[in-house]
């Protein structure tokens, strides 16, 4: 009978120290893990947006935004500063999407892209989707832009002319 008891023991202090162990293991893994909103969403282009924003793309071609890398001499392309706000960033593979394009608004697009995930608002958000602001674009509008002239937020996301048209709002079915 002690030497049931005996094992019996040794199993349980054998089981509490292979739980013991595990619990350490998922502390540890937390801890390396990175932070949710530290992840880092890819750029896409222009070409992925166009799939199912049509009207917005083929009106945002028409603005200076779509022209802003074409504005630049060879020189300036070459200037961080001006890399900075006359493209939109770099794709996973390091290519330079030249330009101001829908990301450079709306946020990387690599994890919202999808059609399923754009469907969800709260899932897009989640995903990197930007709504844009007036903080997003005074990033380039400012003073510290050697063309600047002073920036009207109100007035620039009113005119299509200036970003890009929207598409209607589809009425909700009945039914």
């Amino acid at each position: 009978m002690t030497r049931k008891l005996t094992v019996l023991a040794m199993m349980i202090v054998a089981a509490f120290a292979l739980m013991l162990n595990g619990l350490m293991a998922q502390d540890a893994a937390k801890a390396d893990a990175p932070k949710a909103d530290a992840k880092k969403f890819d750029y896409v282009g222009d070409a992925k947006c166009k799939m199912c924003h049509k009207i917005e793309h083929t009106s945002w071609l028409t603005t200076a935004h779509a022209k802003a890398w074409d504005v630049l001499k060879p020189e300036e392309q070459k200037k961080e500063e001006c890399i900075a706000c006359h493209s939109t960033g770099k794709a996973a593979d390091g290519t330079l999407i030249t330009g101001v394009g829908c990301e450079s608004c709306h946020g990387p697009g690599s994890e919202y892209k999808a059609q399923k995930v754009m469907k969800d608002k709260a899932l897009s958000l989640a995903a990197g989707l930007i709504e844009p602001k007036k903080e997003v674009c005074v990033k380039c509008h400012n003073e510290k832009s050697p063309t600047f002239k002073g920036f009207d937020f109100d007035k620039a996301s009113k005119d299509p002319k200036g970003m890009h048209e929207k598409t209607p709002k589809k009425e909700a079915t009945k039914g």
